[in-house]
């Protein structure tokens, strides 16, 4: 058998288990980027010129003050991933998500579902990334990495969209690409230690902005019993867990 062969056989099998574990605890990252616009030339003299500046100069402060806590580049939130149930619970702190029969919900952590208005969510991140596995055509090996103190091995895949929809339950939305040849062989890094997918990442080519994913697994097969599935997930936010467990007392 070839090394190739060898590693589209380990990613599948790292799939399969994965998917068979029924569960997970999650960590998702999206990283993205814009082009900036480029900076109108600046014109000289004008009665209005100090007032403009000023006003841009507390637009720019205000700004800065309302975002200073918040990276609008780089978001990252805690979760579980129920696999089985097609269904994910994601909390950023403060904010979260919780996605269930084809329908995600988000606001505040810790708030009742039947507080929000739901929403479809056509790329349900967490279990997407991993659907796009069932159409892997071709692995090749980059060695081992480190993930969350674990040895894994790391695999760059291509997979091909028109076999990875029809293999999955609810279909897969195309991410934006340049191509629609991109779709038939989309670039998927993964990291698979002896048993699990450990990583995925996918960075497509989507211009103008550029984003990346990563989901972390981890606890494959964990209980999902005590979980609340009607109100919006508080791993991360110690505030609202505080404020629930008070009042259920």
């Amino acid at each position: 058998m070839s090394t190739e062969s060898s590693a589209i056989e380990v990613l599948r099998q790292a799939h399969e288990r994965t998917l068979a574990a029924g569960s997970a605890r999650i960590l998702l990252c999206v990283a993205q980027s814009w082009p900036m616009p480029p900076m109108p030339q600046r014109r000289r003299g004008g009665l209005l010129r100090p007032v403009l500046k000023l006003g841009m100069f507390a637009g720019k402060r205000v700004w800065t003050l309302v975002t200073r806590d918040f990276d609008f580049g780089h978001r990252e939130a805690e979760g579980v991933l129920d696999i089985s149930g097609r269904r994910y619970m994601l909390d950023y702190g403060s904010y979260a998500r919780l996605y269930a029969d084809h329908r995600e919900w988000d606001g505040r952590s810790g708030r009742s579902l039947s507080t929000l208005p739901p929403s479809c969510d056509q790329t349900p991140t967490p279990l997407w990334l991993l659907d796009l596995l069932a159409g892997i055509t071709d692995v090749s090996d980059q060695g081992s990495d480190s993930v969350r103190g674990t040895s894994c091995r790391h695999l760059v895949a291509k997979t091909d969209l028109s076999r990875a929809s029809p293999a999955t339950p609810d279909g897969i939305v195309p991410p934006r690409v340049s191509r629609f040849e991109d779709l038939l062989a989309l670039p998927v890094d993964a990291w698979v230690d002896d048993q699990h997918i450990r990583r995925l990442r996918l960075k497509p080519e989507s211009p103008p902005e550029v984003r990346t994913e990563t989901l972390d697994l981890w606890d494959h097969g964990t209980r999902l019993d005590g979980l609340d599935w009607t109100r919006l997930p508080t791993f991360r936010s110690p505030e609202e867990a505080a404020d629930l467990a008070a009042r259920d007392r």
